[in-house]
């Protein structure tokens, strides 16, 4: 099992390190950005619940992968990190390029739950959570309802209102939960690297 989550992680870090190599780094984010962000949604919307399950799937492997990359960021697997160019971090600059590369997976982790958030409703037919005032914008109360949730805030204006929703709430509240421990462990175990390698130059 652990074997397959590193496969499938290093397949698409290749993935993206050959189209940045290849067309750009922008065009690698454009990428990303798209296929993994964009598409589920744009799935969500046409008119077929296969799409929707399609792009709740997308939506559900990226948050799988991205979780995958948390735990073994956390506890540590050297091959990974060297792949992903962790361990040879040297300068405040590349931590810098780590901190924004580990935000915008966060971002994405806000984004991917919000689709799944918005693809149960839809299944559901409106039941999967109970709003208390509709904005006129379909995605964007379940969006916003993604980001108050990964933060731990809560108002309490939009509520799961099934199981399975719940089930996924939790899931985004210890995935964010996680990151953010991954953001502090990294900058610490980063800056100690830096400052030891200073050290005995």
């Amino acid at each position: 099992m652990i074997r397959a989550l590193l496969a499938i992680i290093n397949f698409l870090s290749a993935l993206e390190f050959r189209i940045a190599d290849k067309l750009g780094e922008a065009t690698a984010v454009i990428f990303h950005f798209f296929i993994f962000w964009m598409s589920p949604i744009i799935l969500l919307y046409l008119p077929s619940r296969i799409f929707t399950a399609i792009g709740i799937t997308i939506a559900m492997f990226y948050v799988f992968v991205l979780a995958a990359d948390v735990f073994f960021s956390v506890f540590g697997h050297e091959k990974l990190e060297k792949k992903r160019g962790m361990i040879d971090i040297i300068s405040v600059h590349e931590m810098r390029e780590e901190i924004i590369s580990a935000l915008a997976k966060y971002l994405g982790g806000i984004i991917s739950f919000a689709t799944i958030y918005n693809g149960l409703q839809q299944v559901f037919e409106g039941k999967a959570f109970i709003i208390s005032h509709p904005s006129s914008i379909p995605y964007f109360d379940l969006l916003y309802f993604s980001l108050v949730t990964i933060t731990t805030v809560g108002y309490g204006d939009i509520q799961p209102g099934l199981w399975v929703s719940k089930i996924f709430v939790m899931s985004e509240i210890l995935f964010g939960v996680g990151f953010a421990l991954l953001l502090i462990t990294m900058l610490i175990s980063v800056y100690i690297d830096i400052q030891r390698k200073k050290k005995y130059k």
